[in-house]
């Protein structure tokens, strides 16, 4: 299970956490994570994992996985020295997700004045 920090706060760029497991299909589990997943019609956050060692893998998208954890899809499936137990810095693309945030509200004010 990953604990779904933008459910506390919808507005936390960045968190710390730690890999629980890389999936067969090469998908990336957190123990904790701020990128929202695909659902109900919202595309899924993107972002950036950033490693102690000061490299950097890049997310495309986070989707609902097994056991309510969610999934990190990372570009290219690239998680080459990424293992159970690393620690990471998950940074959300901002400007995307409030985009996102935005057009979501839209949305919602849009149907209620129809």
């Amino acid at each position: 299970m990953t604990e779904k920090l933008f459910l506390r706060d919808a507005y936390m760029k960045a968190c710390e956490a730690r890999v629980e497991a890389i999936t067969a299909e090469g998908g990336i589990v957190l123990n904790q994570s701020v990128f929202y997943a695909t659902g109900g019609g919202q595309p899924g956050d993107s972002g950036t994992l950033s490693l102690k060692d000061g490299r950097s893998v890049a997310i495309n998208t986070c989707i609902k996985g097994e056991n309510d954890a969610l999934v990190l899809l990372a570009a290219d499936g690239a998680v080459e020295g990424l293992a159970a137990g690393d620690t990471v810095e998950a940074i959300l693309d901002w400007d995307r997700r409030f985009a996102h945030m935005a057009m979501h509200t839209s949305l919602h004010l849009l149907c209620a004045s129809i």
